[in-house]
């Protein structure tokens, strides 16, 4: 079943031609090692591997069922990369070595969990020398002997610990911290010893990738390079025009209006972005497709960066980041973590999510579980709250709700991969949330969980949570996985004992895997989350009533979450048991999370605080100066980001001379002076707007009358807010975004849509502000 499931791609070896192909190893052997390793499934990895492997632009094909009778002239392949190998079959180590002694080239990465003894010896047959696979309890930072290739390797992440002995061995890249060698090989191997394409800097590992090829192989990256068709190059070059376009629009507005923008910075952007396009064409003319591939992605990122830089300031919005346990943990002791929160204040943040609970372990020291055992001897919770709270941060407790146990984590403290964490192996198996089978975790997924429906459970989490409340002045709590794990239909969880008989309970019947009686149960299975998040902000506002709760939450499609997880965020926001979600955009364009974003607004009636979370890891510098823009531009209150130990220095820099090179305030905090500020700044806009005869909106002057005055009785309205004209407030708020659709109705033809769609976004922001503050009175 395992393998039916990823081989939905060609693995047919007959049919390839083209020798100028990567052929991708995939091993059944390997596949089944990490079922029975039990620590990750393979699928976890395979899929951010794949992503981040097709970015490389290198032409490939799949290479499965080696048996006895696979011929190597049959793959038309000269180049196999076998990734995450953790294992190896006879058949494939038979096949690899005629492949080798033909002159063929293998490059293989290291995997999670420990390495087989056949691969070990198939490696050291081939002068690869590999003593284990570790787990990093540190962070590392991984040097190539070519400067301009440096990343950090988080820890928790497998490594390899080997040598390169034998003819022609070469070392390209060495850990740091220890000087053991990270990447190394010779000729006809080159062994990468860490599982790429997982969760290091997405960019920096590509291009660790394609140097390293080149460095063993001359040149051979250009020649494995994927072709751009004629249609291809077109469409990316009418992609970029278009970024062009915008990002000139963008730096004549700020040129004509004198906005405070770095407008040195603006050009520099867009002269390279300009250099960048014309290379991309004339590489694409002599076939260096890599290159030329290269410098398109290249040129879309310095015109996306011209686009952030030239939008000015938010003096009000949420900029949220969340503070991970490694990173966290890999602070020596309280002055390195204080430092740590003072530099993220600088960076222009104004809200941090502190991991406090993780994989059932508290970071500081609890009454009711033991410490994290990665801690020695200090709270860095206390230390986090102070420092926060000294360079004006809010600071959140971070908390793991239902998931309370993790695979990895076992191994980072020294425990089995079978631990189920502190909270179970200290309650006992009744608090377990199981699958059909009886099994604690679900295949593939490395945590741990206890049943929402299980009252004691639940209880127990209230008092856990509170006792942080109590004891810390946190600002605020998240909630992270308050849901139920993935499931699909054979692999749903609630059938444990408990759960079981709370569902037999309500409806006097069993949990079905299809049918009828399964959509009862999924309905169920909402509530009992939903009832668990009303109850738990009950509790713990009656201890601050002004603690900030919110969510970490899904923002894929609502119909199939409530299905594979049964988590109901829209109600929490509309019942105001939570004060903010934070949906997670993980494999999105910019055009679905835009349509995404506006159809949640729609759902909760443009009333509560809904703030795009991204993923630092996997986003390119242009595409997180981007994803920033995006938020922005979708009016609403703010951007999160994940997390502090994927924050490398270029993203830092971009930050600091770009969107957040002025502090700003939280609007949920004051909502009323926030709507004010907005007014202001919009009002600042569209006088500019209405003075520079260069960029006057083209448009009727009644139309731009009723503008003007709408936005004059609106600013009046907020300076003598009373609730009671709330409503009253609304419509005009609505009325005034239809007189500047209508006023700015001809911009798109005029080709500045994008300074519409700015000068829109206030009024987006001062709404749901109102029905914030009417929803909270």
């Amino acid at each position: 079943m395992l393998i039916l499931c990823f081989c939905i791609f060609n693995c047919s070896l007959s049919d390839a031609k083209n020798v100028e192909k990567i052929g991708v190893l995939y091993s059944y052997e390997n596949v089944e090692s990490y079922g029975i390793n039990d620590i990750v499934g393979f699928y976890q990895l395979w899929k951010p591997f794949l992503e981040t492997f097709q970015e490389t632009y290198l032409d490939y094909q799949f290479l499965c069922n080696i048996s006895p009778e696979t011929k190597v002239d049959d793959l038309g392949v000269r180049v196999i990369f076998f990734p995450l190998a953790i294992s190896i079959s006879q058949d494939e180590r038979d096949f690899l070595n005629k492949f080798i002694d033909t002159g063929g080239k293998l490059i293989i990465t290291g995997g999670v969990g420990p390495i087989s003894g056949s691969l070990k010896t198939f490696l050291a047959e081939h002068g690869i020398i590999i003593s284990e696979n570790i787990i990093a309890k540190r962070t590392l930072n991984l040097k190539h002997k070519l400067d301009d290739v440096y990343f950090e390797l988080p820890s928790g992440n497998f490594y390899s610990t080997f040598e390169i002995s034998g003819p022609g061995k070469k070392i390209f890249g060495r850990w740091k911290e220890n000087d053991e060698v990270a990447i190394g090989g010779n000729k006809s191997l080159v062994y990468i010893g860490y599982s790429w394409g997982q969760d290091i800097d997405k960019s920096n590992d590509i291009k660790a990738f394609l140097k390293t090829l080149d460095y063993f192989w001359d040149g051979i990256s250009s020649r494995l390079a994927r072709e751009i068709t004629i249609d291809e190059y077109k469409k990316i070059s009418t992609e970029i025009s278009k970024i062009k376009e915008e990002a000139n629009s963008v730096i004549q507005i700020t040129e004509q209006l004198d906005l405070p923008v770095p407008k040195y910075q603006l050009r520099k952007h867009f002269d390279d972005g300009n250099n960048l396009f014309k290379s991309f064409n004339s590489n694409y003319l002599f076939e260096n497709y890599l290159l030329a591939r290269e410098n398109a992605d290249a040129a879309k990122n310095e015109f996306a960066i011209v686009y952030s830089l030239g939008i000015p300031v938010k003096k009000v919005e949420v900029r949220a980041i969340w503070l991970d346990r490694g990173t966290i943990v890999s602070m020596k002791d309280a002055f390195e973590l204080a430092n740590l929160i003072k530099n993220i204040a600088r960076l222009g943040f104004n809200v941090i999510f502190f991991e406090t609970i993780n994989a059932g372990y508290p970071i500081y020291p609890s009454k009711l579980l033991p410490q994290n055992p990665l801690v020695n001897n200090w709270d860095p919770l206390k230390v986090a709250v102070e420092a926060a709270h000294a360079y004006g941060v809010e600071l959140h407790a971070w908390v793991w709700t239902f998931a309370v146990g993790n695979t990895r984590h076992n191994l980072l403290i020294g425990q089995p991969v079978q631990y189920p964490g502190p909270i179970v192996s200290s309650k006992g198996r009744s608090w377990a949330l199981t699958s059909a089978r009886g099994a604690l975790r679900i295949e593939m997924q490395p945590e741990n969980w206890i049943s929402p429906a299980n009252k004691k459970a639940c209880a127990f989490l209230t008092e856990l949570f509170s006792e942080i409340i109590r004891n810390y002045d946190v600002d605020g709590l998240q909630l992270d996985y308050i849901r139920f794990p993935f499931q699909q239909t054979y692999s749903q969880v609630g059938f444990d004992f408990v759960s079981k008989n709370a569902f037999q309970e309500t409806t006097g019947k069993l949990p079905q895997l299809e049918g009828p009686v399964n959509k009862i149960w999924t309905e169920w299975k909402i509530k009992i989350v939903s009832d668990f998040v009303r109850d738990l902000s009950g509790e713990l506002k009656k201890i601050k009533p002004k603690l900030k709760i919110s969510a970490a939450v899904f923002g894929i499609d609502r119909s199939l979450r409530l299905r594979i997880i049964q988590q109901d965020w829209e109600s929490w926001l509309l019942n105001k048991w939570v004060d903010a979600v934070y949906p997670f955009y993980y494999s999105y364009t910019k055009d679905e999370i835009k349509a995404k974003l506006e159809r949640e607004k729609e759902i909760v009636n443009h009333g509560a605080v809904i703030i795009p979370a991204f993923n630092l890891r996997v986003l390119n510098i242009g595409e997180f100066a981007e994803r920033i823009t995006l938020a922005r531009n979708s009016g609403v209150l703010g951007v999160a980001l994940f997390a502090a130990e994927h924050l490398n220095d270029l993203k830092k820099d971009l930050l600091k001379i770009g969107p957040f090179r002025e502090q700003a305030f939280i609007p949920y905090n004051k909502p009323l002076l926030a709507c004010q500020q907005l007014l202001e700044e919009f009002s600042s806009v569209i006088d500019k707007f209405a003075v520079t005869k260069t960029l006057s909106i083209l448009a009727d002057s009644q139309t731009q009358k009723d503008v003007f005055y709408l936005t004059k009785e609106l600013k009046n309205d907020f300076k003598n807010f009373t609730p009671d004209k709330t409503e009253e407030i609304e419509k005009k708020i609505i009325n005034l975004q239809l007189k500047v659709k209508d006023w700015l109705s001809l911009e798109k033809y005029l080709k500045r849509e994008q300074r519409a769609l700015y000068i829109s976004t206030y009024l987006d922001q001062v709404r749901t502000l109102l029905n914030y503050m009417k929803n909270r009175n």
